[in-house]
């Protein structure tokens, strides 16, 4: 990769992320996996990944709720059409 102009320094950096899921967040999520919302539960896009292994550690109990809520969510109800 060349930039120009050419910059008179380069310094590294360290980028840190933390996911912080609040409590009405947890709620929301929740209630769409209740209601097998896919609509709503997209809105949450790359961030529903670690919102829902916050739930799951915060609750191991419920885990297995959350993955078949989860499953049935994303459960298309249309079926495939053959190709006649």
């Amino acid at each position: 990769m060349t930039i120009h102009p050419v910059p008179s320094q380069t310094v590294r950096v360290f980028v840190g992320r933390l996911e912080l899921v609040t409590p009405a967040t947890t709620q929301a999520v929740e209630e769409i996996l209740a209601a097998h919302d896919i609509a709503r539960l997209q809105q949450y896009n790359r961030f529903l990944e670690a919102i829902l292994e916050t739930m799951k550690a915060a609750n191991p109990a419920h885990a297995g709720q959350i993955e078949k809520d989860l499953d049935l969510t994303y459960r298309s109800p249309v079926q495939p059409q053959t190709m006649r």
